[in-house]
């Protein structure tokens, strides 16, 4: 994908090199725009409209290449007494998304990683219930995660675990609950 990626940046370079270099050498400018049309004109049906469809997807996939050789894979990688180790951050994110099942108070979460000088910093977005003692349900799910990663990866430097709660759903009270409260 990266060579497809480089050759259409050099063929794309290169039509507009040439273009730009014909505009300005040519000593007659507007007659050398005739004259391109006119060869252009020249051209059978079926060829202009590959040549049209060719100049117009060309850039679009150059853009489709270059993007997708952009979305690189990151690990985790820690040493043990038997080599080396490399996880993916992307299992490991979908591993802690899980947590949302151990507490009930946790309507959803997300979780984000980055590696700071070789420990694992890990973030966590949640949305809650209202009603939830957010200070105690925190630090439960940092606790949480800390085992979790050193359950399942081991000797894993961990910089920290931070905790945001991101939105507090609040309960619709029953539409009949409403109209028995006194006044």
């Amino acid at each position: 994908m990266k060579a497809i990626h480089i050759l259409l940046g050099l063929v794309l370079f290169l039509a507009f090199a040439a273009g730009g270099a014909a505009l300005i050498v040519s000593p007659q400018y507007p007659d050398f725009i005739q004259m391109a049309i006119a060869f252009g004109a020249s051209w059978p049906d079926g060829l202009k409209v590959a040549a049209g469809v060719v100049a117009a997807l060309a850039p679009l996939a150059f853009l489709l290449t270059g993007a997708a050789s952009r979305r690189r894979k990151s690990f985790i990688t820690f040493v043990n007494e038997n080599g080396t180790v490399s996880v993916d951050t992307t299992a490991v994110q979908e591993y802690l998304n899980s947590l949302k099942n151990e507490f009930a108070a946790v309507l959803w979460l997300k979780s984000k990683l980055r590696v700071v000088r070789g420990a694992l910093d890990v973030g966590l977005v949640l949305g809650v219930r209202d009603g939830t003692r957010i200070p105690e349900l925190c630090k439960l799910m940092q606790e949480r995660t800390r085992e979790l990663l050193e359950e399942h990866l081991g000797t894993c430097d961990l910089a920290g675990v931070a905790v945001e709660v991101a939105e507090i759903k609040v309960r619709k009270k029953p539409a009949g609950a409403a109209a028995e409260e006194p006044a």
